[in-house]
């Protein structure tokens, strides 16, 4: 099988597997290291992969203000005919794409993975019917947070029996390597917070600010100088990913403080800080309670609510057997149940069933 792969962010192409990148974020052009999951597929098919590069005045202005990628999919349509399936990873991958498909049918079939509600699950306006036009040429929908569901049976009834809910899962592999790499010496006794957008940062800096201890709070990835003044609370700016699991290794727990849409985010995040064992403070939001049971593998408090995300930094900061009881459970459901392996073997599954579909099945044109 032959497959396109349209992802939402810029890949590095490369000779050989980079050492300080995860499988998402390259592409070895050698045709002997399979992209990504799909070097766990049972029939490991062969993948090109497009991702957004352009013109630097293009891509800034493709991220920042239409949202979607035009350019990545002109590059695409000229390749259509030579596979077998074409996969957007982001519905950003995936618009341009679908409304060509509604004038121009290809004997490919068209999967999108949406991560983000089509819109940022967009109730109305032009984006909403945009997507609405868009999605009907479609023929399969991912989607890793299960409360999409609802949002697909009010306003893109015709998708629901063409989607699936997949867990993401994240890559025990590199993570296992990394944890049984020196993480540097730290001598400093950390909570931490990683995230680059869409943290609830007031919430976490608030909470911590009625915690009594000297433990501090360190924020990786966000500068805001409104919280330089915090005592104990340091910023950090974006950094590496072997740097990010070196914060993650040394830290006493990670806290998630995300707010609450109705679509896949965050799920990264978590899932790095389960598989190199730490105890994980996480918003109660739809896009994590399908990967968290509150208490075993992670703890979950009310997004919003900073009495409650201080009442669970002071117990665990208080019980430290509690916090690392907790990490190594998250650890165990990443190595035996949320990984990269499992979601593969549903992927291809589910690719299987899309690629064998009737012909004459109505697709709503």
């Amino acid at each position: 099988m032959k497959i396109l792969m349209l992802v939402n962010w810029k890949v590095t192409y490369c000779r050989e597997i980079p050492e300080d990148k995860q499988p998402p974020d390259y592409y070895v052009d050698n045709r002997q290291t399979p992209y990504w999951f799909y070097r766990y597929f049972e029939n490991i098919p062969d993948v090109d992969v497009i991702d957004v590069s352009s013109f630097p005045w293009l891509e800034h202005f493709e991220k920042e203000k239409l949202r979607f990628y035009v350019w990545q999919t002109l590059r695409a349509i000229p390749k259509l005919r030579k596979y077998d399936l074409i996969v957007s990873h982001g519905m950003q991958s995936g618009v341009v794409l679908s409304l060509w498909r509604r004038l121009f049918h290809t004997k490919a079939k068209h999967i999108v993975f949406d991560i983000g509600s089509f819109n940022s699950a967009a109730e109305q306006g032009v984006a909403l019917k945009l997507m609405q036009c868009a999605s009907k040429s479609i023929d399969g929908i991912i989607y890793h947070t299960s409360t999409q569901k609802d949002y697909y049976h009010r306003f893109f009834p015709w998708v629901e029996e063409k989607s699936r809910f997949i867990r993401f899962g994240t890559d025990v592999d590199f993570f296992d390597k990394a944890s049984n790499q020196p993480t540097g010496q730290e001598s400093d006794d950390y909570i931490l917070c990683v995230g680059y957008s869409k943290r609830d940062w007031d919430t976490v800096i608030k909470a911590y600010s009625n915690v009594d201890t000297d433990v501090k709070l360190r924020l990786v990835g966000h500068v805001d100088d409104q919280y330089r003044s915090i005592k104990n609370v340091e910023q950090i700016p974006f950094v590496p990913i072997k740097e990010v699991i070196s914060q993650i290794a040394n830290a006493r727990f990670c806290v998630l403080p995300l707010k609450s849409f109705n679509y896949s985010y965050g799920q990264m995040t978590l899932m790095q800080q389960m598989a190199l064992g730490k105890c994980v403070i996480a918003a109660r939001v739809p896009s994590l309670i399908d990967y968290i049971e509150d208490g075993k593998n992670a703890i979950m408090y009310e997004p919003g609510i900073t009495e409650d995300l201080s009442q669970v930094m002071t117990k665990l900061l208080k019980d430290q057997s509690l916090a690392d009881r907790i990490g190594e459970n998250g650890r165990r459901f990443i190595k035996e149940i949320c990984n990269e392996k499992t979601m593969a073997a549903e992927i291809e599954k589910y690719y299987k069933e899309v690629r064998g579909q009737m012909a004459c099945m109505s697709t709503h044109w």
